[in-house]
């Protein structure tokens, strides 16, 4: 069963890969969409805060309840929207970047700010730095290059995403929206 997904996931890279040879990479360094017409830049979305919940029942368990820490982005949805549901990215990079860094994650979305859950803290368990929401992707590199080709593993759902490529700045990602 999985390596009929993996197969899947292999064949969808390369009949996309196939649709878009005709346009050449874009040069400047960036995450960009491909699409059977060509490149789409994503622009890097900063974090606009960090909050935390959870504090006053960890007092009141003695540190057994979980204090839960999430990294908060502005507006409700991303500039970049796209309708389809299995995007494929593309990280034109000019520092080798390792494949196994790669994170996409599900926002959840609020009134007026997106949130994405970063670790949870406890007394007795200590900090586990995760993100909640990972979606898998499937990375390839590109021949002879350091660029990295990026596919989710399956449909996405609609929904507010961050693509992260850096984890050493993980709260810094590329945003983007599935319709």
């Amino acid at each position: 069963m999985k390596y009929a997904a993996l197969f899947l996931a292999v064949c969808s890279v390369g009949v996309v890969w196939g649709l878009a040879q005709d346009k050449p990479v874009p040069a400047q360094a960036g995450m960009y969409i491909r699409s059977a017409s060509g490149y789409t830049r994503i622009e890097l979305a900063y974090s606009s805060g960090f909050k935390t919940s959870g504090l006053g029942k960890s007092m009141l368990s003695y540190g057994v309840a979980k204090i839960k820490g999430k990294w908060l982005y502005k507006g409700p949805s991303a500039v970049a929207q796209f309708d389809g549901p299995r995007p494929t990215f593309v990280l034109v990079s000019l520092a080798d970047v390792s494949a196994q860094v790669i994170a996409l994650v599900k926002f959840d979305v609020k009134k007026d700010h997106r949130e994405a859950q970063y670790c949870e803290a406890s007394a007795w368990s200590g900090v586990k730095i995760e993100d909640r929401d990972t979606v898998p992707v499937s990375v390839t590199r590109m021949p002879d290059s350091n660029n990295l080709i990026i596919t989710p593993a399956g449909d996405l759902p609609a929904g507010e995403y961050l693509l992260i490529a850096d984890p050493a700045k993980g709260y810094q990602g590329y945003d983007f929206g599935v319709k």
